[in-house]
């Protein structure tokens, strides 16, 4: 059976987050392979969203989401922000983030933190750490797959430039439901709260921005085909 083209991304994805540490590494690139060649045909986007006076109305969220794909394992949607929107600093505790741009371009703004993540979030709330600062990075659809990792990159913010933007997002594992009661895994946002010197800022735990909220779109795009043997 021939797998359209966002099936065998997520096969691949399936197959990368459930590989042992031997093979890790190399499943990673090919799934990076796989994503460096998607485009917004490839999930059906529809053009509506990349047109400025979709999101001039009054009552449209800045930010869409399209869930494709979610399980224990991984999940995998479309987010579009509008022009000039971002996803606010917030972080993928334990968790691997990988970006595709589908059209638009984007700036994507990361830290590291400085000590063992683990040892921060075993802190009380509101978090407050060091983190070191990366090069801001701009995506357009030509640009390779940005991959945040567990510990590198973890707290990141994305936002929209030059007009709107969509970007295919794959997480695993997947953030922890709120109802969970071990929720280790929960999103938590944060403001940068002074600049320590060179690339090093300290951060703090702010609760969910209230100019940062969206709405949900169906997925159009080609039926993803499962494999019985994969996760």
């Amino acid at each position: 059976m021939v797998l359209n083209h966002i099936s065998t991304v997520l096969r691949q994805a399936r197959l990368t987050f459930t590989s042992s540490s031997e093979t890790f590494r190399s499943n990673l690139e090919i799934l990076k392979h796989l994503l460096d060649k998607t485009t917004a045909a490839d999930v059906n986007l529809h053009p509506q969203f990349m047109t400025e006076s979709l999101w001039m109305k009054p009552d449209k969220a800045p930010v869409t989401y399209i869930g494709i794909y979610e399980n224990e394992l991984l999940t995998m949607g479309i987010f579009i922000l509008s022009p000039d929107m971002k996803l606010p600093l917030h972080d993928h505790p334990q968790m691997y983030g990988l970006i595709k741009v589908l059209f638009g371009k984007i700036k994507v703004t990361s830290f590291t933190v400085s000590d063992d993540p683990s040892s921060i979030y075993s802190n009380d709330p509101p978090l407050n750490f060091k983190a070191e600062k990366h090069p801001d990075e701009f995506m357009e659809t030509v640009t390779t797959t940005c991959v945040l990792d567990p510990k590198q990159r973890n707290i990141h913010e994305i936002e929209s430039v030059e007009g709107p933007a969509a970007f295919l997002d794959i997480l695993s594992p997947p953030y922890c439901s709120r109802e969970n009661p071990n929720n280790t895994r929960k999103c938590t946002y944060f403001k940068v709260l002074e600049h320590l010197g060179g690339n090093v800022f300290r951060l703090n735990e702010i609760n969910p921005p209230n100019w940062y909220w969206n709405d949900t779109y169906l997925y159009e795009g080609p039926q993803v085909v499962q494999q019985k043997s994969l996760v």
